[in-house]
């Protein structure tokens, strides 16, 4: 854990559930989304497996879609959920709302090509990596800074929770691209050194169950 970093804390930290256009295989960055059927059903999974957490907060993007995910959890816990806009998705300019398969050869090969290297140039229209990372890891640090040794839920987004998990974790840049970040999978970070960190499925026969490590 970089040394930079407040003192330990815990972090579960979950991927909003499934969207609309998720669903559908449209391409969503900051575009306001709502959740499917699959995506409501995995923010009641949720809840149900932090039913008995002390969570001291609960954070999210300021897009629908990760504070509908967080909704059942606060309401359980009897928490607010706070919306900050610095974990938003990353802006995909372009990109939003076209198909990122056959259907739209232009845009697949658009999308295909970013996600090889999120580090090179921005799609255009959109956001670079570099100001994701700045943006996000200053949001982490307020929380981790405002929650020191508590047990906190951030629900963000596929690009944003790969740089709260990797600066987390304090793994180098080079690795980040590799981490993939599925709705069915949130994570438990007990920050420390090194830090533990353990995953949890919402759905599927290990459903509620813990298990030691990042799984992807």
């Amino acid at each position: 854990m970089p040394h930079s970093l407040p003192p330990p804390s815990t972090v579960y930290l979950a991927r909003h559930g499934q969207s609309e256009w998720n669903h559908t295989g449209r391409i969503t960055g900051q575009a306001d989304i709502g959740l499917s059927e699959v995506g409501q059903a995995q923010s009641l999974a949720l809840a149900r497996c932090l039913e008995g957490v002390p969570l001291s907060a609960i954070y999210c993007s300021a897009l629908q879609r990760t504070a509908a995910t967080a909704a059942p959890t606060a309401a359980a816990a009897g928490l607010m959920v706070q919306p900050l806009a610095a974990l938003n998705e990353i802006g995909l300019g372009v990109l939003q709302g076209r198909y990122r398969d056959d259907r739209d050869p232009q845009a697949q090969a658009l999308w295909s090509a970013w996600q090889a290297d999120p580090w090179g140039a921005a799609v255009p229209g959109g956001e670079r990596m570099d100001d994701l990372v700045q943006r996000a890891v200053s949001a982490l640090r307020q929380i981790l800074q405002r929650h020191a040794g508590q047990s906190v839920l951030i629900v963000g987004h596929r690009a944003t929770n790969r740089v709260l998990l990797a600066t987390l974790l304090g793994w180098p840049r080079e690795a980040w691209v590799d981490i993939r970040l599925r709705n069915k999978f949130f994570y438990r970070l007990r920050l420390g050194d090194p830090p533990e960190v353990a995953s949890f499925a919402l759905s599927g026969r290990l459903a509620g169950i813990c298990q030691e490590g990042l799984v992807m």
